[in-house]
């Protein structure tokens, strides 16, 4: 089994040319397709994300699409707008994201044995707040994302953390700080949203936020973690 997966994408498309010619038996997309800082025009962020919804109907069961507070904020539901939201665009992003939501092409949270993927990260603190059964984590976080979107929202949390550094956030809002401190038993967490110079390999949790700066993104072949690019 080699799985591989991607940092935040944020409009990028070199998910291309990582994926041409790449044999791979899954591949996850750790989610923020939207907003950027390198200058992609909204109009090609929307256009690279149609791009990717269409990979993964065509490889239903070998793509993952997760999903990021820059997707969340876009929702219909949302009552919130965070850093680089893109006002002028926002009924058009919101409508890619409610049709592949519609189809199930998106997901909140993914696991392959012992690794969880998820945007930002779980926390137990979050888990007991919103009745999550950590046993049957992906199904749990997932139902709950289709059926109360609103558990995901940003809050003060109780230290009022401006960045979401705090074990009440949510999984597309927890930072790595708060999340090695109270992160869910049994599983090593494969993270995005914290943007790093290089991929950060621990024994608990996996920082991947890379596309941006060295390129990187992480391989697992047969259990066995590696750094690719």
């Amino acid at each position: 089994m080699k799985i591989i997966a991607l940092g935040d994408t944020h409009g990028r498309d070199t998910w291309k040319k990582i994926t041409a010619g790449n044999d791979f038996d899954k591949i996850v997309f750790i989610g923020d397709y939207f907003d950027t800082h390198e200058a992609i025009l909204p109009q090609r962020q929307m256009e690279n994300f149609r791009d990717l919804v269409t990979y993964k109907r065509a490889y239903t069961d070998k793509v993952i699409l997760l999903f990021g507070n820059h997707d969340y904020h876009y929702l219909r539901t949302a009552d919130e707008q965070y850093s680089g939201f893109q006002y002028l665009h926002q009924t058009g992003i919101q409508e890619l994201l409610h049709e592949a939501i519609d189809e199930e092409l998106l997901q909140m949270c993914f696991v392959s044995g012992k690794i969880l993927f998820v945007h930002a990260g779980i926390t137990k603190t979050w888990c007991e707040a919103n009745n999550i059964d950590v046993k049957n984590i992906e199904q749990s976080v997932n139902d709950l994302f289709k059926y109360k979107p609103g558990s995901f929202r940003f809050t003060p949390g109780r230290n009022f953390s401006p960045y979401g550094d705090d074990i009440c956030q949510s999984p597309v809002w927890v930072r790595p700080g708060s999340l090695l401190k109270d992160r869910v038993d049994n599983y090593i967490q494969v993270v995005g949203h914290t943007p790093q110079d290089k991929l950060v390999i621990t024994d608990d949790v996996i920082l991947i936020d890379t596309l941006g700066t060295s390129g990187q993104y992480l391989q697992i072949v047969d259990g066995i973690i590696s750094v690719a690019r």
